[in-house]
């Protein structure tokens, strides 16, 4: 019985070509993307999940604040105590581990290679039993045991030890010997520590002694019970608590350690580099573009039902049952399912490097090769069946015999359906196009909006390679050169500043004050270079430079603050100058009074910040050149003198813009998957609408005539044809807009800066669908107006 429905099936295909092939390339571009968006996704949900200890695995944050604040400000990365205390205070904690994560290059040398490597982790030597990772060469046990002790993954050891075991093996780097005790799996992609090698924290002078007041770790730890979170939270807090009771006048600490599942951090944590709303809304995206082209197979089904109704009407009168026509009609449905879905699956492996690039995604194809996944696609197959071809199949099963035969057919329910499943499919990519449209333009205000200090034409070059003279020498040639404005250095990127520091002492102030601020090390032409505005006092000068660079007890500071920072001082800018000020341990004058500038994401608002010349590490060095210049010659003759200067490191660069551009990652890669696949979803409706207004013209093929006979114009049977399909994506617009209106402005309150949806954002995506759907309608319309009416009425 299944054969004869598959021969059927097949013969129909066959002699209703056109629209059979419309079906399934409808069907298969919707479960493609679904498909790929579904491996985002898969990738996201599952960051760091893959851990065989992650119900037990924690990671710790850091808050911080002054006596005088009401609100700690949170960081990522903690003091160097955490970890020791943690494990040694509470029987709860198996282990806890500090990572520190270099920032900048490091020079590998290995027999004649010397090479630049980046993504190199120091970890204290319990690492592989908090993260456990597959150990390919040696053991972990104590592989991070010794000072200079070094973990390579797999590439790492394939790169330098290519036809030899890598264990025991020793590489130079950056001037040391390291001892390789072990080589271990590569790290996959959808995790937060994607490291090249794990190296022994033993060897920094900083771990000797553990300290409360710097943060500039990662903790991780690994319960011994998945159930002990909360009591470690409790217990941490009254430790804290006891800890610094008597270094603060207030009822709070000035600490505060938070501790929570690594699970959870990438999506739901401030601290993490994803977002769950975005997964949401893939997720709602990947269904709709899968419910879009489910609407267009039932409509086509539904639309062609006719065509079949006297086949139906013959096998009811020869006693078939009405169960074994829906079998029938369900198998067909499944056939062409299955067809579609071998097929969506290949394009989806096909596309998917392409699709991850796009988007800016490393990304694998692991969960492919789960035979779990075929499993679950071949549900997902039935399902789809049961969604698209299960009521057509009702339907049609459910016409009398003898109205079908004689060719009398209620079509009445049958086209308000098929008109609701229209709307559907257009309020769906409407939708879609208006959160595209706004998030293009939110992107765009982001990108053009003036943060207070110039980001344009400023070449990034890496600092955290040179020594100072070397950073002096390259400072040097470099001005000499006529297309370059001025070189400065920083040690953070001036756009995304992570400094977290505390005024503890301000002239004119209480002996217990203390404020919370963000601060940054800076070169002497800082100001200059990156254009921000001075309201008070004067820029840094050669003498300035000198007395920061003082080692003795004399070391004086002069500190630039911004105007926030003298307002939460209660001081007036011109006030503030010369005023004697505590950062950390620096004493110093205010030297200069700022305009408040943006430093950080504009999802947050502009907060209080000390810039101060501290030369003892730039991670960064800023060339900026001018408009003029020929951006390939100035890269050419910057990067000779880098060799010259550093010939070991390999020259790398790039525009201060792509760090900005950086910081709103998650909604560029937003806007690309929504600009792509409401396009996609706009395709798919109007295949469909293409289809059933052709369907619609045969339907009316004679009407058309007999209006041509009498009189009738093209322009008004087109407009006659296309008039009740614009009506429908109008309703469409109307039932939609509100709500994208609503999930829209919710989005943008998430940016402290942020653009107004204007009316004509939701004009244009109504102009864009209503275009696009008459264009399509139009064109079968134009087809069946302007044919000869003696050729549909030569029967009659």
């Amino acid at each position: 019985m299944i054969r004869n429905y598959i021969k059927i099936a097949w013969r129909n295909i066959r002699k209703n070509r056109g629209f059979s092939i419309l079906n399934i390339i409808g069907l298969c571009l919707g479960i493609t993307c679904f498909l790929l968006l579904s491996a985002y996704i898969v990738h996201e949900w599952t960051y760091d999940r893959f851990y065989k200890n992650i119900d037990r695995l924690a990671y710790i944050s850091y808050g911080y604040k002054s006596p005088n604040e009401s609100e700690y400000k949170y960081s990522n990365l903690t003091p160097t105590a955490v970890a020791p205390t943690l494990k040694e205070e509470f029987p709860d904690v198996a282990y806890a581990v500090r990572l520190y994560e270099y920032g900048g290059e490091s020079i590998v040398k290995t027999g004649e290679k010397i090479i630049s490597e980046q993504k190199l982790l120091y970890a204290d030597e319990d690492f592989f039993h908090v993260l456990p990772y597959e150990c390919l060469e040696g053991s972990l046990d104590k592989a991070l045991h010794a000072p200079y002790d070094i973990v390579l993954t797999a590439t790492l050891a394939k790169k330098y030890f290519q036809h030899q075991s890598a264990v025991g093996q020793t590489l130079e780097i950056d001037g040391q010997p390291w001892r390789v005790t072990a080589v271990v799996a590569d790290p996959p992609t959808n995790t937060r520590y994607n490291f090249h090698a794990v190296m022994s924290n033993k060897t920094l002078d900083r771990y000797r002694e553990p300290v409360w007041h710097s943060a500039n770790d990662i903790t991780l730890a690994l319960l011994k019970d998945e159930q002990r979170f909360q009591s470690v939270q409790e217990k941490i807090n009254l430790l804290v608590n006891t800890m610094f009771k008597e270094s603060t006048s207030s009822d709070l600490p000035p600490i505060r350690i938070n501790i929570e599942k690594l699970a959870n951090v990438h999506l739901y944590s401030e601290g993490g580099r994803g977002n769950i709303t975005y997964i949401y809304i893939f997720a709602v995206l990947a269904i709709s573009i899968v419910i879009l082209a489910c609407v267009n197979f039932a409509n086509l089904i539904l639309a062609r039902s006719e065509e079949r109704a006297k086949e139906i009407g013959v096998k009811k009168f020869l006693g078939v049952a009405r169960r074994s026509i829906f079998i029938q009609f369900l198998c067909e449905s499944l056939f062409m399912v299955s067809i579609a879905t071998f097929i969506g699956v290949i394009l989806a492996r096909v596309l998917f490097p392409a699709f991850s690039q796009y988007i800016g995604v490393e990304m694998e194809l692991k969960v492919w090769s789960n035979p779990l996944f075929y499993l679950v696609l071949l549900v997902f197959v039935l399902l789809i069946s049961l969604l698209s071809g299960g009521w057509p199949a009702y339907v049609i099963s459910a016409l009398k015999p003898l109205m079908t035969l004689k060719g009398k057919i209620t079509l009445t329910r049958k086209l308000t359906i098929g008109k609701a499943l229209v709307i559907l499919q257009f309020c769906i990519s409407i939708f879609f196009v208006i959160c595209t449209l706004a998030i293009v333009r939110q992107l765009h205000y982001l990108q053009t909006k003036d943060t207070g200090l110039s980001r344009s034409q400023i070449i990034v070059l890496d600092g955290s390679v040179l020594k100072d003279a070397e950073r002096t020498a390259l400072k040097n040639n470099l001005t000499l050169f006529s297309f370059v404005e001025g070189v400065t250095a920083s040690y953070d990127t001036p756009v995304n500043v992570q400094g977290g520091y505390t005024i503890n002492a301000f002239e004119g102030k209480g002996n217990d004050f203390g404020m919370s601020v963000s601060a940054i090390p800076v070169e002497k032409d800082f100001l200059a270079v990156f254009e921000i505005p001075i309201v008070a006092g004067s820029n840094l000068t050669d003498n300035d430079i000198a007395r920061a660079r003082d080692t003795t007890e004399a070391r004086e500071y002069s500190f630039i603050i911004n105007k926030l920072t003298a307002k939460s001082l209660g001081l007036q800018p011109s006030e503030a100058i010369g005023k004697t000020m505590e950062l950390n341990g620096r004493v110093g004058k205010v030297k200069t009074v700022v305009d408040n500038f943006n430093f950080k994401s504009l999802k947050e608002e502009v907060t209080p910040i000390v810039v101060f010349p501290e030369y003892d590490y730039f991670g960064n060095i800023f060339v900026k050149i001018n408009k003029d210049a020929h951006i390939v010659s100035a890269m050419t003759a910057i990067e000779g003198v880098w060799k010259k200067i550093k010939p070991t490191v390999a020259f790398e660069s790039h525009f201060l813009d792509d760090d900005y551009t950086s910081l709103y990652k998650h909604e560029q890669q937003t806007a690309r998957i929504m600009g792509l696949f409401s396009m996609i979803t706009i395709g798919i409706a109007c295949m469909g609408l293409f289809a059933l207004s052709a369907y619609a013209a045969q339907q009316r093929i004679k009407e058309i005539g007999i209006r041509k006979v009498l009189g009738a114009s093209v322009i008004k049977i087109v407009n006659l044809l296309t008039f009740d399909f614009i009506k429908l994506i109008l309703v469409a617009l109307i039932i939609i807009v509100p709500i994208a209106w609503w999930i829209m402005d919710t989005w943008l309150q998430g940016f402290v800066y942020h653009i107004a949806l204007e009316w004509w954002v939701f004009a244009l995506a109504g102009i864009i669908t209503t275009t696009t759907a008459f264009l399509t309608v139009s064109w079968q319309a134009i087809r069946a107006a302007s044919a000869n009416p003696v050729d549909s009425l030569r029967d009659e």
